[in-house]
């Protein structure tokens, strides 16, 4: 069975989560730090991802603002999933990330993590979260 890879994409991290072969459950993967805006880079970190698990969609966090007005960062987001595309012979599936990144924070705060801690920890857990929506909706 192959794994879904959720992708929380920056302009400088990046955070990967990773279900299990069911796709039942999520599980933060790691963070990845590039140059500002160097999406190649993303894209040679996924494939070094790709030669040890085996993934059948990528699910890609999707920024907006609340009202679902596109923001700058959705611009981004939406050219990094071209790269994907161009690239990988893999789907490519949107999740609204609203939140994720402020819940993955809060989460981290409750827990009496340090702040340096924290910044380690929150791009793969808010990729986590986005996973977790894909995977609940459809359930």
């Amino acid at each position: 069975m192959k794994r879904k890879l959720a992708i929380d994409l920056g302009t400088k991290r990046c955070g990967f989560a990773i279900s299990d072969a069911f796709s039942m459950m999520a599980f933060p993967l790691e963070n990845f730090s590039f140059n500002e805006n160097n999406y190649d880079a993303v894209i040679l970190k996924i494939q070094k991802i790709l030669a040890e698990y085996s993934i059948d969609t990528f699910i890609l966090g999707y920024p907006t603002k609340i009202s679902g007005e596109k923001i700058a960062m959705t611009l981004n987001v939406e050219k990094f999933k071209q790269k994907l595309e161009e690239n990988f012979d893999i789907p490519v599936v949107y999740v609204n990330e609203n939140e994720t990144t402020k819940k993955a924070t809060e989460i981290l705060i409750n827990a009496n993590l340090s702040r340096k801690k924290r910044k380690n920890l929150k791009d793969k857990l808010a990729a986590q979260l986005i996973l977790e929506k894909y995977i609940n909706r459809g359930k």
